[in-house]
């Protein structure tokens, strides 16, 4: 079912996942987990890529996930309102997701930028403590590339070179359907913020949960299996949680969780881009746990709260991949 280098992939990112997290719980520094999780995001990049392709979508996407990580910490730190918030997160809708067209790398969208953003802000951190994060952050980024450069898989040297990254970025941007991406990225950005304030104003304890649901599906937009992947990601959501509150029922301790996380992690990774629905049977419980690496929280609200952010998410997004597809019907009829 699977390839060889599919599993060498999963296993690379399970350890690119993995290594730092267990570094930070051997040194008794938990309070820097979820900024270590975050660098090690840069693993998920770059799969279908080869050579120096590759190592540039590596290099864009671990500078752009330091710069995210970066404002965010500082937003912590300086206690911001909800409203520059508000702002800074469709800043990350419509910059990262524009780069990320531009570049041509999967996975599509601003997910984990936006993920990212949210939690990171949301979690307190004083200024004194943001170069310490932010060196934890980019070491964790740096092993991801390390171990994707030293880890061969039957297609010879990583190229580790990047003369040709102007010239991708200025190819990607001239080839770019301008008036479609316009509706597709503005699609996003409205149903991003949308479930983040509806998440806000219905005082769920975790309001990440929605506007991340909405950048998981809004990417599909334009293709005839976008709400297949909404039912996926609904009945995917509810076995996952299922699965997490089994999971996590005997309160693991903390060795046992980074444990679970990285066995979580390599599975959906194995079916991400096989069946997404299966994917997210291990992509719920993953990002449950490294929720709450760092935190302690008691398991049982956090399960409820996925649930109903997820829902949430879910109804924002059809909304909008509704609007949008008509719009996209008008002014694009080949993605109607």
């Amino acid at each position: 079912m699977f390839s060889r280098h599919d599993a060498e992939v999963a296993l690379r990112v399970g350890a690119s996942v993995g290594l730092p997290l267990f570094a930070i719980l051997a040194v008794g520094r938990l309070d820097l987990a979820v900024y270590a999780a975050f660098g090690s995001l840069t693993c998920l990049y770059g799969h279908r890529e080869i050579g120096a392709a590759r190592f540039e979508t590596l290099v864009v996407a671990a500078a752009a996930m330091m710069l995210t990580i970066a404002v965010a910490m500082c937003f912590s730190a300086s206690h911001g309102p909800h409203w520059l918030l508000s702002i800074l997160l469709v800043a990350t809708v419509l910059a990262t997701g524009t780069l990320g067209v531009a570049m041509g790398w999967m996975p599509r969208g601003d997910l984990f930028f936006i993920l990212v953003l949210l939690v990171a802000s949301q979690a307190p951190i004083p200024w004194d403590k943001i170069p310490l994060a932010l060196a934890v952050a980019v070491a964790s980024a740096s092993l991801s590339i390390l171990l994707r450069v030293m880890w061969h898989t039957g297609e010879g040297r990583e190229a580790l070179r990047l003369e040709g990254l102007r010239v991708r970025l200025a190819r990607g941007l001239s080839t770019l359907d301008r008036g479609q991406h316009g509706v597709l990225i503005f699609a996003a950005a409205v149903g991003v913020e949308a479930a983040w304030v509806l998440a806000l104003v219905l005082g769920v304890g975790n309001p990440f949960w929605a506007p991340v649901t909405v950048a998981a599906l809004t990417p599909a937009l334009a293709s005839e299996k976008v709400y297949r992947r909404a039912v996926h990601m609904v009945l995917g959501t509810l076995a996952g949680v299922g699965i997490a509150a089994l999971l996590f029922s005997g309160n693991p301790n903390h060795f046992t969780l980074i444990a679970i996380i990285v066995i979580c992690q390599i599975a959906s990774e194995l079916f991400v881009t096989r069946q997404y629905g299966i994917a997210l049977l291990f992509l719920s419980p993953l990002a449950i746990g490294l929720s709450n690496l760092s935190r302690g929280l008691p398991w049982k609200p956090l399960l409820i709260e996925r649930l109903i952010e997820a829902g949430l998410g879910v109804a924002v997004a059809l909304a909008v991949i509704l609007v949008g597809r008509r719009v996209l019907a008008g002014r694009c009829p080949q993605a109607s």
